[in-house]
C-alpha cells in the first residue's frame, strides 16, 4: 500500500508539474508537427492569393503602360500624318487651281482666236454700211448653244453701236470703257474685256482693219455662267470658283460678292501675278487658292471652307484613333473577363480552403482544449485516488502537499476556462482610473511567491511618477499575470541565473509596462504569428494567453508587442495615459 501511494504521488507531482508548464502560450519554438504544417498551408493560401492579385495588377499595369505608349506613338504619328495630309490637301487645292487657270486660259485664247478669225472674214466690211452679209454671217455663229451664247455686236470707229444680234444685246450702248476702246484702236489681237454693267458677262473684242485702216470693232459676248466656262470638272465639288481681274474686282463669282473674306483675299493678292494660297482667320475659315490666267488680266480663285477641305483628313484621324483604341481595348476587355473569371474561381477555392481551414482549426482547438482539460482532470483523479487510498497516517505531510497541488490545479483550470470564455465572448472593458505603476507593483508582489518557488529573481522597477490610465483592473490584471507568468516560466538559460525584469515608464502620452526575461527568446518561426489564437510552441499547448492579452490591450486603445532588447523575450504593454 505504501509503495502504491509513493508511485501515485510521484505520478501526480509529475502530472501537476507538466500541467503548470503548459500554462505558457506560444513562446517556445515550434516543433515539427501537424500544427506547423496546417498553419503553413493556410499561410501559403493567403500568400498565393496575394501573389495572384499582385500578378494580375502588374499585368494590367504593364499592359496599360504599353497601351499608353503605343497610343501615344500612334497619336504622334497620326498628328504628323494629319499635318502632312493637311498640307497635301492645301497643295492639291493650289495645284487644282493652277490647272483650272491653264484650262481657262486655253479656252479664252480659243475664243479670242475665233473672234479674230470671224473678224478677218470678207463678209465683215464696215465701209459699205451694208450689214446684210455681216448679219447673215454672225447669225450663223450666234444662239444660246453656240460659243458666243449672248451674241455679237459691231461698233464703229467712234465707239457707237452699229448693229447687234440680238438687237437688245446692249440696250444702253456698248459697255466698253473709253480707255479700253482707245487701246483697241492700236491693238492687233483680240482683247478680253469684262462688262462694266453685267457681272459674269465677258466681252471678246477684236479690232477690224482694212488696208491698215481702223474700221471698227467686232465684239463677241459670252455669259460665263450659261457657257459653263469655268466648269473644268477638276477638283472637289465643295470648291467654289471665282474669276477676278488684277484690281481685285470679282467678275464671275460662284459665291456671293458679299463674301468679305474672298474679296479681301482677292484685293490683297490678285495684283501679284503669282499663284497664292491663303487661309482666312475669320470664323468662316476659308482656304483660298489663286492662280493667274495666262495671257489675260484675270485671276482664277478657288475657295473652300477649311472644315470641308480638311474634314476627310480629320475623319481619317478620328477613325484611326478609334481603331487604335478599339484594338487596345479589346485585349484589355478580354483579359479583364478572363481575369474576373479566374478571380471568381480563385475566390471560391479560397473561400472553400478557408472554411476547411477553419474547420481544421476548430478541430485542433477543440483537441487542444480537451487535452488541457483532460490533463487537469487526470491530475485531480490521481490526487484523489492517492488521498482516498491512504491508510490514514501522514508521516511527512504529503497529503497536505497533494491537496495543495490539487487546489492549484483547480485554480489553473478555472483560470484557463475564464480566459477561453473571455476570448470567445469578446473584450468589453469597464474603465476605471488606476495608477498603472502602483497596479503593476501589486501584481508583481502577488506573483513573487511563484518566482521564489521557481528560483527566479523578480526585479521590479517602478516609475517614480504616477502613470494614470483609465482601464479595467480585472482585464489589465489578466494581461500582467500572463506576461509575468510566461517570463517566470522561461527565464534563464542553461548556465544563466534566471531573471525577470518588470518596469514601468512613460513614453510620450502612453504609459508602458515592460516585462523581459533572459530566457531563450521567441523562435523566428513563431514570431510572425505570435499573437494569433491557438498558435502554440508545443503539441500539448493551447496558445490563448498572448492572443487574449493583445485583444485586451487594443480594446483599451493601447497595444501589446514583442520588442527586441537583447537576449530573452521582452513584451511591452502600452495604454493611453489619462489626465491626473
Amino acid at each position: 500500500m505504501s509503495t502504491g501511494l509513493q508511485s501515485g504521488t510521484r505520478l501526480l507531482v509529475s502530472s501537476l508539474g507538466r500541467g503548470e508548464r503548459e500554462g505558457r502560450a506560444a513562446v517556445l519554438p515550434l516543433e515539427a508537427g501537424s500544427r506547423v504544417r496546417q498553419d503553413g498551408r493556410q499561410e501559403n493560401q493567403y500568400e498565393l492569393r496575394d501573389i495572384h492579385a499582385r500578378f494580375a495588377k502588374n499585368v494590367l499595369r504593364i499592359y496599360l503602360a504599353v497601351s499608353v505608349v503605343a497610343l501615344g506613338a500612334l497619336t504622334v504619328a497620326l498628328v504628323s500624318d494629319l499635318q502632312f495630309q493637311s498640307n497635301a490637301a492645301r497643295t492639291a487645292l493650289s495645284s487644282e487651281t493652277e490647272l483650272r487657270a491653264e484650262y481657262i486660259a486655253q479656252y479664252l485664247n480659243l475664243l479670242s482666236g475665233e473672234v479674230q478669225r470671224i473678224g478677218a472674214r470678207p463678209e465683215i466690211d464696215l465701209f459699205d454700211q451694208e450689214f446684210g452679209p455681216e448679219r447673215a454671217l454672225l447669225d450663223s455663229f450666234g444662239g444660246t448653244r453656240a460659243i458666243f451664247n449672248r451674241g455679237f455686236a459691231l461698233v464703229d470707229p467712234d465707239g457707237a453701236l452699229l448693229w447687234s444680234t440680238p438687237r437688245d444685246l446692249f440696250p444702253h450702248g456698248v459697255p466698253i470703257a473709253p480707255q479700253a476702246f482707245d487701246a483697241l484702236r492700236s491693238a492687233r489681237t483680240a482683247q478680253l474685256l469684262p462688262s462694266e454693267t453685267n457681272t459674269g458677262i465677258l466681252l471678246i473684242a477684236t479690232p477690224l482693219h482694212r488696208s491698215t485702216q481702223f474700221t471698227g470693232v467686232l465684239v463677241g459676248v459670252i455669259d460665263l455662267a450659261a457657257a459653263r466656262a469655268l466648269d473644268t470638272r477638276y477638283g472637289r465639288r465643295t470648291v467654289e470658283i471665282a474669276l477676278a481681274d488684277r484690281t481685285g474686282r470679282v467678275l464671275y463669282p460662284s459665291v456671293s460678292q458679299q463674301d468679305q473674306d474672298l474679296l479681301a483675299v482677292t484685293r490683297a493678292n490678285a495684283g501679284t501675278g503669282r499663284p497664292f494660297l491663303v487661309t482666312t482667320s475669320t470664323e468662316a475659315r476659308l482656304v483660298v487658292a489663286g492662280a493667274p490666267v495666262q495671257r489675260t488680266d484675270f485671276v482664277l480663285l478657288s475657295s473652300v471652307r477649311s472644315d470641308a477641305l480638311l474634314g476627310p483628313v480629320y475623319r481619317r484621324l478620328i477613325l484611326r484613333l478609334s481603331l487604335g483604341l478599339a484594338l487596345s481595348a479589346v485585349p484589355l476587355i478580354g483579359f479583364s473577363v478572363l481575369l474576373r473569371g479566374s478571380l471568381r474561381r480563385f475566390r471560391a477555392s479560397e473561400d472553400e480552403a478557408i472554411r476547411a481551414e477553419r474547420m481544421r482549426s476548430l478541430g485542433e482547438a477543440a483537441s487542444l482544449i480537451a487535452h488541457e482539460v483532460r490533463n487537469s482532470l487526470n491530475s485531480l483523479r490521481l490526487g484523489l485516488d492517492v488521498v482516498l487510498n491512504a491508510d490514514g497516517t501522514d508521516r511527512s505531510g504529503r497529503r497536505a502537499e497533494i491537496l495543495k497541488s490539487l487546489r492549484g490545479e483547480m485554480h489553473r483550470l478555472s483560470d484557463f476556462t475564464t480566459e477561453l470564455l473571455t476570448f470567445s465572448r469578446g473584450v468589453t472593458p469597464q474603465l476605471t482610473p488606476i495608477d498603472l505603476s502602483v497596479f503593476t507593483g501589486r501584481v508583481a508582489e502577488a506573483l513573487a511567491p511563484r518566482a521564489v518557488d521557481r528560483s527566479v529573481q523578480l526585479d521590479v522597477r517602478l516609475s517614480g511618477e504616477r502613470l494614470p490610465v483609465k482601464a479595467d483592473p480585472t482585464l489589465v490584471h489578466v494581461v500582467l499575470t500572463n506576461l509575468v507568468g510566461n517570463a517566470l516560466d522561461f527565464a534563464g538559460g542553461p548556465d544563466d541565473h534566471p531573471v525577470v525584469v518588470v518596469e514601468t515608464l512613460r513614453d510620450g502620452d502612453a504609459c508602458v509596462v515592460r516585462v523581459s526575461d533572459n530566457g531563450p527568446g521567441v523562435a523566428d518561426v513563431v514570431r510572425p504569428r505570435l499573437f494569433e489564437p491557438f498558435v502554440t510552441g508545443r503539441n500539448n499547448g493551447v496558445g490563448i494567453g498572448l492572443a487574449l492579452s493583445r485583444r485586451i490591450a487594443r480594446a483599451h486603445g493601447g497595444d501589446l508587442r514583442l520588442v527586441d532588447r537583447g537576449p530573452g523575450a521582452c513584451f511591452e504593454l502600452s495604454l493611453p495615459g489619462a489626465s491626473a
